[in-house]
This record gives structure tokens, sequence and C-alpha cells, in this order.
């Protein structure tokens, strides 16, 4: 017997599952997920080629010798161990000894919170020494409960604000949205939620504080913005079929290679509903903070991009020559997108990464073409297919003539590609 289902359903579905099999996500992927720039500000740990690992292990004992003849005389709790503690540690890290700076970072931030109190932001160096280390372990998880203890410390955004309290709120609300770009969100989803609601209540709230709104209004929107991008990317719409049964338009990224689960959970569900008013719900969160700093640069940018991405070429790009003509940017070479804000990753939370040179054509309308992926070291060949396939996915600001003409120009660049 027949099917009766209309082809251009079979066929809708039919491509959607040719999609999935091929790797390529059913939108633009945003420029910060699998590619990004290369960060110099990764730290080389391995041992100083000046120094022995005898040599090493000589100069960590006699500092740990020298800790605990003060410790001796002044007690276990003074604040006099705060600073040898300290340096301690900065030499251990150093010299690659990593597990040792991290009890000692953890030992002076105990004396620090003994002496100084759980709110002092003489904490902060510690904190910053302790999740880098952290970083260096490979482990997401980890560096989110540490950040989430440091956000506990000071207020977790809560009134009264100060400096100190909206930058923390800051710093959090950055790493987050790089350890959810770098996790996996099957089984998190009110994590996810519980991000961004916090995120965009604290941007609500200091965007109508008159006290605060300038320039703490920018700065939130901005992070929230990385937010939006990421559930943009992870989190797939629904469509409703010709017979009105809701499906997903592309293959559920919760369940890599697993067959699509029509029950939802209450997260999955919110996460959703949240993607459906994207679009609006961004632009809503740059045009209020523009309202604030109607000629800034970086938010306009941002808008730009956002729109770009969403489909709105020509709404962008009449940004994109504002900018040019006002002498604020200068667009003459393509871009990826966003870049603004720029989304983080750190390749240390990652299964595989590599440093690629890329070379390109990006067309008028943003397209990559004549992708050539090139691996300068033989063991990084097996990931220039994945970057590749990246890289055609996603979509660029195209370059711009004096004019404000949107031009097709080449492109060469060097990558960090992760996955």
């Amino acid at each position: 017997m027949r099917s009766s289902v209309p082809l251009p359903t079979v066929f809708f579905f039919a491509l959607a599952s040719l999609w999935h099999s091929l790797g390529f996500a059913g939108e633009p992927q945003p420029w910060g997920i699998h590619v990004l720039w290369p960060t110099e500000a990764v730290i080389d740990r391995s041992l100083s080629t000046e120094a022995s690992p005898l040599t090493v292990r000589r100069r960590l004992d006699a500092t740990a010798e020298q800790i605990q003849k003060l410790e001796a005389v002044v007690g276990p709790y003074s604040p006099e161990l705060t600073a040898p503690l300290t340096a301690a540690a900065r030499e251990a890290e150093e010299y690659g000894a990593n597990d040792a700076a991290l009890e000692l970072y953890r030992w002076a931030l105990h004396s620090t919170r003994i002496n100084s109190g759980l709110g002092s932001a003489d904490q902060l160096p510690l904190l910053e020494g302790i999740l880098e280390l952290l970083r260096d372990q490979g482990d997401p998880a980890e560096v989110g409960r540490q950040i989430n203890y440091f956000y506990r410390l000071l207020g977790r955004g809560a009134e009264p604000w100060s400096e100190q309290r909206l930058q923390a709120s800051i710093r959090w609300l950055s790493v987050q949205s790089e350890i959810l770009a770098s996790s996996p969100w099957q089984g998190k989803e009110s994590d996810v939620l519980f991000v961004v609601n916090h995120g965009k209540e604290m941007t609500d709230a200091v965007c109508e504080s008159s006290q605060w709104q300038k320039p703490w209004c920018k700065l939130f929107s901005l992070e929230v913005l990385k937010l939006y991008y990421l559930i943009d990317f992870n989190v797939d719409p629904l469509v409703v079929d010709s017979f009105g049964v809701s499906r997903d338009r592309y293959a559920n990224p919760y369940q890599q290679g697993v067959q699509q689960n029509r029950e939802q959970s209450p997260g999955e569900y919110r996460l959703r509903n949240v993607e459906s008013t994207l679009g609006s719900t961004a632009r809503g969160l740059i045009d209020r903070a523009l309202k604030l700093l109607p000629e800034d640069g970086l938010l306009l940018h941002a808008k730009a991009d956002w729109l770009l991405l969403r489909g709105r070429h020509s709404q962008a790009m009449q940004i994109y020559q504002q900018l040019q003509l006002q002498g604020s940017v200068d667009f003459s070479k393509p871009g990826p997108l966003p870049e603004v804000p720029k989304l983080s990753r750190d390749h240390r939370f990652s299964r595989e990464w590599a440093i690629l040179n890329v070379s390109a054509e990006v067309s008028q309308r943003g397209n990559l073409r004549n992708v050539v992926v090139i691996a300068p070291e033989p063991s990084e060949e097996k990931l220039t297919g994945f970057a590749r396939r990246q890289l055609r996915s996603m979509r660029f600001r195209p370059a711009l003539s004096e004019l404000g003409e949107t031009v097709e120009a080449p492109v060469a660049w060097r990558v960090e590609v992760l996955r």
C-alpha cells in the first residue's frame, strides 16, 4: 500500500537526515564554537630548560622548609603566611609543579579568608591562579564549581552593588559561557537555564539602574548575547509538518547518533521556548543598550553581526557601512561572525585540538569558497577534514570597499580548531 505522506514532507525530512549524516548544522555556526583565533595567553608550564628536575625539587623543598619555619613562629593562621604561600605557589607554577602550586594557592586562600573575611577582594588573584591550574587539568566541571564558589563569596550579583560585585558577575558569566561552549548540554538543561536567566535578570536590573547603567548595561548585554549565540547553536527549533505534528527541524544536538526522543525534559522544553523567540529577544537586548549609548561602535557592531547571522543581510550591511563611513572600524578585510562579542573556548577542555593554516575566499554574501586547510605538523592532519567542514558551515562578514560596497576578498588565517 502506497504511503499517503505528501512528497514535500518526505523530501524535507530526508534532506534533514542527509544534513545530519554529513555533520552540517541547520543554521550557520558561530565562530568560537569549534574554530577560533589561537590564544597567546596560555602559559607554557613545562619544566624550565635552565633547571633540572632535581634542581626544581630542591628549590621547592627549600621554599617549603622556609614556610614551615615561619608557621612554627607565627602560627598556622597568621596573616604573615599569605604572602610567602602565594610566592611559593607561583614558583611551583613556573616550574610546572601544578599539584604543589594548587595546594599552596588553596592554603594561601584559606589564610586570606581567615584574616580578611570571606568577601575580601584579596582572594581574587588567588582564585584566578587556582582557575588557571584547574584549566590545565582539563576539567571544566571543576572550573565551574570554583567560579561558582567565587561568585557566592561576592554576593552572586545581589544588591547593594559595587564595582567589585558587578565585575564578579561579568567574570562569572564569561567563564560560564566558555564552559557551556565546551561541554555537551544533554542532561544539563536546568544548569544552562539558570545561567541564562540569571544573566538576563542581572542585565535587566543593571540597565534600569540610573547609578550603574553606564557602562555596565553594555558589558552585561554583550555577555548575555554570548549565551544567546550558544542557545542558537545548541538548541534546534521545532517545526510543524503537514499533519500538525511537531518535529525537530534538524537532528537533536543533545543525542548525537541516537534517534530523536519525542518526550522532552522540562529543561529542554524551556530551552526550546527561549530559542523560539531568540531573534527578537537578542535585538531587544542590544537596542536597549544602544538607547543608553546610541553611537557606541561595539554595540552597533554586535547588532550587525547578530542580524547577519540571522539572515538579515541588508540591515546588517547598512550598519557595517555606517561604521566604516564614520571611520570607527576598518572593514576592508572579511571577518568571522560574530566579531562582537567574541565567543571563547579553551583547548584544554577539548578532546582534540590543533592550530591550522587556512586560506579561502569570502564572497559578497559572506560564504567561504575554495577552502584550503593545511596542518603545519603531521600529527594535526587528522583535524583538517573536520576544520574544513566547520568552516564551510560558517558565515562571515564580507569585506567592504572604501565606498561601503561588499566585495569578494581572499583570507589567510592561522586558526585554532577544537573538537
